[in-house]
């Protein structure tokens, strides 16, 4: 019994070795292991830091000043900036001509030509 706990003891030691061995190097100063093995997984590079993120404030400062400076020409609230169109036509207009469509099976066309598959 105490040669068979040597034998798993010696083999996990190996294998612990084995995979230490096969980890590739990488600038710990620029990755984690955790974003490496990451980075493995998924085929995607390691991207690096260049510094502190900023805080949420500096980035707000930042964004007052390009909208004061006209470097931004929309805010977030404006975005996207969509064409007011004025319609021509009452409710009761709209409401016929869709009855129409459905009689002359205009509807029917544009939904097979829409939706088809």
């Amino acid at each position: 019994m105490k040669h068979l706990n040597t034998k798993i003891i010696a083999a996990t030691a190996l294998s612990i070795v084995a995979g230490i061995a096969f980890i590739p190097a990488a600038n710990a100063s620029h990755a984690s292991s955790a974003q490496i093995a990451q980075a493995e997984e998924s085929n995607y590079p390691v991207l690096q830091s260049y510094g502190p993120a900023k805080t949420r404030a500096e980035v707000k400062r930042e964004l007052q000043e390009a909208y004061e400076k006209g470097l931004m020409s929309v805010r977030d609230s404006d975005y996207p900036v969509l064409p007011q169109e004025k319609s021509t036509k009452t409710r009761e207009q709209i409401k016929k001509e869709l009855e129409q469509s459905k009689r002359s099976g205009e509807s029917k066309r544009i939904d097979r030509e829409l939706y088809s598959g």
